[in-house]
């Protein structure tokens, strides 16, 4: 599953760090990043796989100001 994450709208209210700590982290500016494990490139963009793609999603559906994509 890729992941990306609009940092520029990210509030750093840390709620996707906390539903799936295993794909999300807060960067040392408190946006929202990509795991290092997971990054492609850039910290705001990813590839997880199948086994974390459910806690993924669910973290990208629990945003409040929905900067994470999923697909």
């Amino acid at each position: 599953m890729k992941v990306k994450i609009d940092q520029d709208g990210c509030i750093g209210c840390g709620t996707c760090t906390h539903v799936c700590d295993d794909v999300y982290v807060l960067d040392d500016d408190g946006k929202a990043c990509i795991v290092e494990q997971y990054r492609k490139g850039a910290p705001d963009s990813g590839e997880v796989p199948d086994s974390l793609a459910s806690c993924a999603s669910e973290a990208a559906t629990s945003c409040p100001v929905q900067v994470i994509s999923t697909e």
